[in-house]
């Protein structure tokens, strides 16, 4: 459910503060900044924010190095995020998870509250038949018997929460401490998921603009997000 009691002027200021914090920490804030919340989650969508930095490392296929740079700096910058929201819309978000489609020069940050983002088994897409669906893709992206959690859509946005999607080996190697190489690993699996458009979009009944996949790899759980007209 999107919320509507926060006022426009609130959300604007809120938008204009992030591009701010972005440009002094990227030396480079992003062109446009949108922003829209749920009843427990807040979605921060930014467009044209690659800096020359990133595109020198791109260009280099260094991918993998622009991620990780941008995870240092978010992780960073997530408490000032935090206490803005809090003050502006009186929302204590207690984490926040974010990323990036460096080929289409957009990306998602999501602020959440923690106890939300859980097994809400709570399906609001018509039918069983398009659920099943997408149980299957992502089932057969990452080769693990997931569990859908809940799926919202509405005219512009759907968002998707599944768990189990780790493997034996997955759970091995997070266990050993080998996180990087699983944030890695995931970059990959993202490929893998925009090689299913055409079968969310069946799916969705909607075509998908562009999507946004974030994997929690301590609790075994994701999300995937979906823009589409």
């Amino acid at each position: 459910m999107i919320k509507t009691k926060y006022n426009y002027e609130d959300i604007t200021n809120l938008n204009s503060y992030i591009s701010k914090i972005l440009k002094k920490n990227f030396g480079k804030g992003p062109a446009a900044c949108y922003t829209f919340l749920t009843d427990d989650m807040m979605f921060i969508n930014i467009k044209n924010f690659i800096t020359p930095v990133e595109e020198v490392l791109i260009k280099k296929n260094e991918e993998h190095l622009a991620h990780k740079s941008r995870m240092i700096i978010f992780d960073a910058i997530f408490e000032q995020i935090q206490e803005e929201v809090k003050r502006v819309l009186n929302i204590d978000y207690t984490s926040m998870c974010y990323d990036w489609s460096f080929k289409h020069n957009t990306g998602l940050i999501i602020l959440t509250k923690d106890e939300h983002f859980t097994q809400t088994a709570e399906h609001s897409l018509e039918g069983n038949e398009s659920v099943n669906s997408i149980k299957k893709i992502c089932s057969n992206v990452h080769n693990t018997q997931v569990q859908i959690n809940h799926v919202s859509q509405t005219s512009t946005v759907t968002y998707i929460i599944y768990s189990g999607f780790m493997s034996k080996i997955e759970h091995a190697l997070y266990e050993k401490g080998y996180v990087e190489l699983l944030i890695e690993w995931s970059n990959e699996l993202k490929g893998e998921y925009k090689q299913n458009k055409r079968l969310f979009e069946h799916a969705l009944r909607a075509a998908i603009d562009d999507h946004f996949v974030f994997l929690d790899f301590e609790k075994d759980r994701g999300m995937i997000v979906f823009y589409h007209t």
